[in-house]
């Protein structure tokens, strides 16, 4: 329960408190699974047992085990006393079987029943028929220990209890016919109809046993505690759902010993007990006409709306379209299947394309397209290295010499052979000639006397090299 801030609120508290009394409901506690330990302390003063009714047919009835250890419409575990009444004196400890929070508790009810009247000292009147009982939270489960002796309560609402803790002792109180403790498993925060069976066995539909070291058939269970470690305990006055602080500004909550804290700048909204309280809304400051809700702007660019007092803006690459709702974005174009963000030549090698945000470019090769590891590449123009593309039957140069495998000559010059004779010569017989001039060297080229002829000559296999070296080049082009 909330804590009351207000008159109004410290009355619907109030009421809410006794409607939470009536149905034993569940209060702040621990909330981990925990297995459990028998519930009476001694060892030899149990001489009977009846277990809860797994027979849902009325008129017949049927324990955990198929026996018949038990009464129609049986809800719990009953654990007789030995000597009945008359035992009830020696103070038999009934303890808790593991740690939790205690939530509700009975006590001052006579201890001695035999009958269960609708009214009077004993009977269902009396504490809901437990009459002297305690009700404890185990976590994901809770127990509630019946029929107390009276004046044997010893532990108070919001107390912490550890496993094995004495919290009572048996009698017989409430409706009862004899003394015994009668242990009744439920859900957290359940009524009877969800009380469940603790034992596992062929005729109960729990997996595993509650039980730490559930025993054999008729007889008690281990004393056993589960070891588990308990969550750390949230502080007095915090609780699981949001709660305002006495200023109004921030609102409290605490979860398995997590207190956390949110701050309220525009004041904390205390709503209906059980539920939320919540923080104010700032003082919004947005634009004119601005609602919470996203709407296309004038120039269908972006989106806007208003989020926490403030303009939030969203932009839109591809335009904003208006709905009946919220406006929204416009999806990005898509690409044509099979054109990607990269140039490709297309089949015919005639052009090549690309698509960039949905919209394809494409580009003409008019030499050819050309596929790369990365973007194709449309060919550039075959050239010399003159810088003159050539046509393609050119088969000589603008000196009319025929260039081929058989030309032998320039100008009709000698052939190779015979010119390359009578370079290696050096043209001996001239040289021997009488009438050869002052410049020649006997057995030599003369070359201190070359005449301007003679150089044009010699100038000729050169250009016939470079004039070869550039078709060649040409045709590899074109191969490639």
């Amino acid at each position: 329960m909330k804590r009351a801030r207000t008159p109004a609120i410290l009355a619907r508290l109030a009421i809410t408190a006794a409607a939470i009394a009536s149905i034993a409901s569940i209060a702040p506690g621990v909330a981990w699974a925990q297995r459990a330990r028998r519930s009476v302390e001694c060892s030899g003063c149990i001489g009977n047992y009846y277990y809860f009714d797994q027979n849902a047919a009325s008129g017949a009835h049927r324990d955990w085990n198929c026996g018949t250890s038990s009464y129609d419409g049986h809800r719990g575990s009953d654990w007789s006393l030995t000597g009945n009444l008359g035992a009830i004196d020696a103070g038999n400890n009934i303890v808790a079987v593991a740690a939790g929070t205690v939530v509700t508790t009975n006590d001052g009810a006579f201890d001695r029943c035999t009958s269960c009247p609708s009214s009077g000292t004993c009977g269902t009147s009396v504490g809901f028929g437990y009459g002297n009982y305690v009700r404890i939270d185990h976590g994901t489960r809770s127990v509630i220990y019946a029929h107390m002796r009276m004046g044997s309560v010893r532990v108070r609402v919001g107390d912490r209890v550890t496993c094995g803790q004495v919290i009572g002792q048996i009698a017989s109180s409430g409706c009862s016919t004899g003394a015994h403790l009668h242990t009744e498993f439920r859900a957290v925060g359940g009524t009877s109809t969800t009380a469940y069976d603790p034992y596992e066995g062929m005729c109960s539909p729990t997996r595993p046993s509650v039980w730490t070291m559930q025993n054999a058939y008729r007889t008690l269970p281990g004393t056993t505690c589960d070891g588990s470690t308990p969550p750390p305990m949230c502080p007095s006055g915090t609780f699981a759902i949001w709660t305002c602080n006495a200023a109004r500004t921030a609102r409290v909550r605490c979860i398995d010993g997590n207190v956390m804290t949110e701050a309220c700048p525009a004041g904390c909204m205390v709503r209906a007990v059980g539920t939320d309280d919540v923080c104010n809304p700032p003082a919004s400051m947005c634009s004119a006409g601005v609602t919470a809700e996203w709407a296309c702007n004038s120039a269908r660019t972006a989106r806007v709306r208003c989020n926490a007092g403030r303009d939030e803006t969203q932009p839109c690459p591809y335009g904003c379209a208006v709905n009946a709702g919220e406006d929204t974005c416009n999806a990005a174009p898509m690409c044509p299947t099979g054109v990607t963000a990269e140039w490709a030549c297309s089949t015919d090698g005639s052009l090549r394309r690309r698509c960039v945000m949905g919209a394809v470019q494409s580009e003409s090769c008019a030499n050819g397209c050309e596929m790369r590891a990365g973007d194709d590449v449309c060919r550039a123009g075959q050239q010399t290295d003159a810088g003159i593309v050539p046509p393609a039957d050119a088969s000589a140069m603008d000196t009319g010499v025929a260039i081929g495998s058989d030309a032998g000559a320039m100008d009709g010059g000698p052939s190779s052979a015979d010119a390359t004779a009578a370079r290696d010569s050096g043209a001996s017989a001239d040289a021997r000639r009488a009438d050869a001039g002052p410049g020649a060297i006997d057995g030599g080229c003369g070359c201190r006397m070359i005449s301007r002829t003679h150089n044009r000559d010699a100038l000729r296999p050169l250009a016939l090299a470079a004039v070869a070296l550039a078709l060649a080049s040409r045709r590899r082009r074109a191969a490639r």
